[in-house]
């Protein structure tokens, strides 16, 4: 029975071992679909705020050339805080791209140091 006890922990600790890699993987994937998610959701503010700004912007004006003006004003800024958004997205995948490349590094050198 000693054996048999033996054989379940050696398969315990090789199982552990072997799916440590994707673990950090997994880990990985959380942090960064997290990180989306809520960059997803403060672009979804940004598009709301700027839709109630257009809806408020015809009552807010005297006539049809200061409409153009600020019309064209908005439109400006909600382009240039997107752009802002774009460089955010950037540098989350820039990032969960340097961790699975720092993962992949890892996980080759305890293999090959397991090998040897």
């Amino acid at each position: 029975m000693s054996k048999m006890n033996k054989q379940f922990e050696q398969y315990a600790t090789f199982q552990t071992e072997a799916f440590a890699p994707f673990r950090a993987f997994n880990d990985l994937a959380a942090e960064t679909f997290e990180k989306l998610a809520r960059e997803n959701y403060a672009v979804l503010g940004d598009y709301v705020e700027f839709a109630v700004n257009q809806a408020k912007l015809p009552a807010d004006v005297k006539d049809f050339n200061e409409y153009v003006g600020k019309q064209f004003d908005a439109n400006r800024a909600f382009g240039e805080k997107l752009a802002g958004r774009v460089e955010e997205y950037a540098e989350i995948v820039r990032n969960a791209q340097d961790q699975a490349q720092e993962a992949t590094v890892e996980a080759q050198e305890k293999a090959i140091k397991k090998a040897a």
